[in-house]
């Protein structure tokens, strides 16, 4: 046996994500629904990327996850924990969705940037918004001054932010 075989710890470790339901616990790969999988896998893969980062040893040193269609099929509890585990764990997220807005209270602060396109525009309007734990503002565009953070969103457009 060579080295790279007697190092390989699949050979000699197994590792199990139960999940509790009902009670007990049993094992994240048996009948779930499409969200109880979801989080099944994201939990313990942020668990891991937030011990592997702290292994980096510095203060400064960036904990980024990027996350495609964040937790699509998970009820709106389910991903407030999920995105305060998150923030529990310390780190930096940057995601895609095309329904979530992350307005949470274990969220205590976001910067979103809507993406809005019409069909035969070969153009995409991007616009600004923050959470700061409490309050959902219109951010401030580039180059803008200070009044463009507090205008309000237009009522009735595509993609509008929740709550609008």
């Amino acid at each position: 046996m060579g080295l790279t075989a007697a190092l390989d710890y699949r050979a000699w470790h197994e590792f199990g994500v139960e999940r509790h339901q009902h009670g007990k616990w049993v094992p994240a790969t048996g009948p779930a629904s499409g969200g109880e999988r979801v989080l099944a896998a994201s939990v313990p893969l942020f668990a891991a990327a937030s011990s592997h980062y702290a292994s980096a040893g510095g203060a400064h040193a960036p904990r980024l996850v990027t996350l495609d269609e964040a937790f699509a099929g998970v009820d709106d509890d389910s991903r407030a924990k999920c995105l305060g585990l998150l923030r529990a764990f310390d780190l930096d997220v940057v995601m895609t969705s095309e329904r979530e807005w992350a307005y949470y209270p274990q969220v205590p602060g976001i910067a979103i940037a809507q993406l809005s396109r019409v069909d035969d525009i070969d153009a995409v309007l991007v616009t600004r918004w923050e959470w700061d734990g409490g309050e959902r503002r219109r951010g401030t565009e580039p180059g803008a001054g200070a009044d463009a953070s507090t205008a309000a969103s237009p009522a009735g457009t595509e993609g509008e932010a929740p709550g609008a």
